[in-house]
């Protein structure tokens, strides 16, 4: 009877123990971790955006592009914002579940003392092992002789997993204490992150409104200087024209006389060896400007890396759209950009989003230079470089330099990027990465 009663008190400490072992803290961290990356992401946008209206603002000239610029930034610092704000509840429903946790494990720990005190004091009343060998030999046979030695194997494996577990409790309430105390330094500091870009996008809503008046203020002036620009970039982007136009004849007429040469065969296996290169020619169609398996291979990565290739620059703003758009701030002013207007910063080098070869390299009407590159049927173009480092025919790979940017008299440092599949135009927008 007594056997089937330590027996029972060693199943129930047992169970107890399992349970004890088993249970444990964990919080899903994917949310936090993408909320950080976002986070991280945003702010650096957002000192790129301020490393280029700082250059501007030494001249005192803040203009409509400026204020694209500062309405980009209140964007962003907004979805900064929320996206602390975010963290910050997830932080705080973490730090609640922490402390629940800790409440539950010290509960667990004061079961888990209590269930080896008793057992200690089991162990006081059997202590020496005359006591032990007694109970074994009164057994009434032998099975229970051997039932009894076994229990006091188990009970004494059991004690040396009761303070296993004691300990194992132990340390994981300092590690959730750690930790509560983690999210709690955290969460103080998301909270000032809070308060600062708060403050911040105040002031960038005031310093929106004070240019907007501004340029109320000189409409007539402004409306003159787009009107003026906008021949300017008509000009260029006639030139622009022209060389793509250019560089696509050139290729189909490649492709004409590789055509031309597959007909002049007449035997049989010339006759075969035509309708291959037929089968060929017509995939090649589709291809205008690839006249060769390599360069059909590049456009197809060309094509495969849309909304993946990088920025022609390593900062950059976007501050004029593709296509045509009334002006932000002039009313009757249309704007037609057959690319996207990137603002950089002074100095900045100017890259290749993709392998290929440059096709052309010629000044622009206002004297700066204008880079063509060619990838396959795909062609990209970049403008308004103060010096260059290619040359015609010349092939680049991803991320080459391939020149300056230049700056105006306002310190302002802007280039068009475009992006065209034969002569048909993309948007810049949705090649780049975002």
């Amino acid at each position: 009877m007594m056997l089937l009663r330590e027996k029972k008190y060693i199943l129930l400490s047992f169970c107890l123990l399992m349970m004890f072992a088993v249970k444990t803290t964990s919080v899903d961290g994917q949310d936090r971790k993408r909320l950080e990356k976002e986070k991280a992401k945003l702010e650096k946008e957002i000192s790129s955006m301020n490393a280029i209206l700082n250059e501007t603002k030494k001249t005192k000239r803040m203009s409509s592009a400026e204020l694209q610029i500062i309405r980009k930034k209140i964007d962003e610092r907004q979805k900064l914002i929320n996206n602390i704000t975010s963290q910050i509840t997830m932080l705080n429903d973490q730090i609640k579940t922490t402390q629940q946790s800790i409440t539950e494990s010290y509960r667990d720990l004061e079961v888990l003392k209590e269930n080896y005190a008793q057992m200690l004091r089991y162990a006081q009343r059997n202590k020496t092992a005359t006591d032990k060998l007694l109970f074994i030999f009164a057994a009434k046979d032998y099975k229970e002789a051997y039932q009894r030695y076994v229990f006091f194997r188990q009970f004494g494996e059991m004690q040396r997993k009761q303070i296993l577990a004691i300990e194992n409790k132990t340390k994981e309430l300092s590690t959730m204490t750690s930790d509560l105390l983690y999210q709690k330094r955290n969460q103080s500091k998301l909270l000032r992150q809070e308060q600062a870009n708060t403050n911040s996008l105040t002031q960038e809503r005031q310093n929106q409104e004070q240019i907007v008046q501004q340029i109320k203020q000189k409409e007539k002036q402004i409306t003159k200087q787009i009107k003026q620009k906008e021949a300017k970039k008509r000009q260029l982007q006639s030139q622009i024209n022209a060389a793509i136009n250019a560089e696509v004849r050139k290729q189909q007429q490649i492709v004409a006389r590789k055509r031309k040469a597959a007909k002049k065969t007449t035997t049989e296996q010339s006759r075969q060896n035509d309708r291959t290169t037929k089968k060929e020619v017509t995939k090649q169609e589709a291809y205008v400007m690839s006249a060769t398996p390599k360069e059909e291979a590049l456009s197809n990565g060309f094509a495969s890396n849309r909304g993946r290739l990088p920025w022609p620059v390593s900062r950059g703003v976007i501050v004029s759209s593709f296509g045509v758009h009334p002006h932000p701030d002039i009313k009757g002013v249309q704007i037609e950009n057959l690319g996207v207007d990137i603002r950089t910063t002074k100095g900045a080098t100017v890259r290749s989003v993709y392998e290929g070869e440059v096709c052309k390299v010629w000044a622009g009407p206002n004297g700066k230079k204008v880079v063509l590159i060619r990838h396959g049927e795909y062609m990209t173009v970049y403008t308004n470089l103060q010096s260059v480092s290619v040359r015609d025919g010349m092939k680049v790979s991803t991320g080459q330099a391939i020149g300056v940017i230049a700056t105006n008299e306002n310190n302002q440092s802007e280039m068009n990027f475009q992006v065209r599949k034969g002569v048909k135009c993309q948007n810049p927008s949705i090649w780049l990465k975002r």
